[in-house]
């Protein structure tokens, strides 16, 4: 019996709580209901004589008309930025593009003048391998009309798909420098090899610095002492007491001594059966059977001897035949003659 009685007591409590509930609701539905059925009235008064204009709307309509225009009003004030920010960013790729374009111009013009300075470049490699009787690896020889490797290879080279042109010239353009590195090794070999014969030969200035002057030539010559035609067998060239004096080419003391006419002298022996003779020194610096070099100290200029002044008679003999000293010298020299500085 108290089972069923607290059951009936609690089933009761839930039908009061939702009596409440539904009381509720209907009051709640009835107040939104009694709000929608009021109406506002809005007029539109002109600034003429004419009538004003009434309207009549409920509250759930106003609300929508509210919602919407503040819809509307957002979306366009967020789409104006959107399209003012879409603006700006197109406006600065635009620029970016623009300054883009400029600078590869400016690239390309440069790549054009580095083309044609490779060409050329590659012209006068083709003529100096030509002179030099050497030929590009690969090649039986340099071609008859000097034409170079570079014009070839922008025909020969295959073309890479979706390459620019500036991208192709400048991979042809290292193509090309890459093949030109073996020539130009056997260039600089074929000229160290020619630096080595010239150092062999007495062809470098006997005056350090390349100071002095030749005051007397080889062949016939009036003595400055006797004032006689004689043949004169070398250079007088002049300069102050104490210039060095330097060997004209690659070669070994031979003799050093003093002699009336020539005063102290040295006698260098060459390759190719060359000798040289330094003669009115004032002092030597080297000694018999010591190897010199090109350029390598050997003395001082002087007085010594028989001579109207201070200078260096320089003598080149092969064999047993003296020679004219200036065939030698304007291998690497220019220099002056008679009072003439260099």
């Amino acid at each position: 019996m108290a089972r069923r009685g607290l059951r009936g007591g609690f089933l009761g409590l839930v039908g009061i709580f939702t009596h409440s509930i539904r009381y509720r609701s209907a009051r709640a539905v009835r107040a939104i209901a009694g709000i929608a059925r009021k109406r506002f009235t809005i007029m539109l008064i002109p600034h003429s004589q004419r009538g004003s204009l009434n309207l009549q709307v409920n509250v759930i309509v106003l609300v929508v008309v509210v919602l919407a225009a503040v819809g509307l009003v957002s979306s366009f004030f967020y789409y104006s930025t959107m399209y003012t920010g879409s603006s700006r960013l197109v406006s600065h790729q635009s620029r970016e593009i623009e300054r883009t374009e400029r600078e590869l111009e400016a690239v390309e013009s440069e790549l054009n003048e580095v083309i044609k300075s490779a060409r050329l470049f590659d012209g006068t490699l083709q003529t100096t391998l030509r002179n030099l009787g050497l030929s590009y690896p690969g090649e039986e020889g340099p071609r008859p009309d000097g034409s170079g490797d570079l014009e070839r290879d922008m025909v020969v080279e295959q073309v890479e798909p979706g390459e620019t042109p500036q991208v192709q010239e400048i991979r042809q353009l290292a193509s090309f420098m890459e093949r030109a590195v073996d020539p130009l090794e056997e260039i600089r070999k074929v000229l160290g090899d020619q630096k080595d014969l010239l150092a062999d030969l007495p062809n470098f200035w006997p005056v350090e610095g390349g100071t002095g002057r030749v005051v007397m030539e080889f062949g016939p010559n009036r003595h400055p002492i006797t004032d006689q035609w004689y043949i004169h067998k070398g250079f007088d060239i002049a300069a102050p007491v104490g210039t060095p004096i330097v060997a004209s080419a690659n070669g070994k003391v031979v003799e050093i001594g003093f002699d009336p006419t020539y005063g102290l002298y040295v006698w260098l022996r060459h390759k190719y059966g060359f000798r040289t003779r330094y003669a009115h020194l004032q002092s030597i610096a080297v000694s018999e059977g010591q190897q010199v070099f090109q350029g390598e100290h050997i003395g001082t200029l002087g007085n010594t001897g028989r001579g109207s002044g201070s200078s260096l008679y320089f003598q080149i003999w092969v064999g047993t035949d003296v020679v004219d000293p200036a065939a030698f010298l304007k291998i690497s020299n220019e220099f002056a003659y008679l009072g003439n500085m260099r």
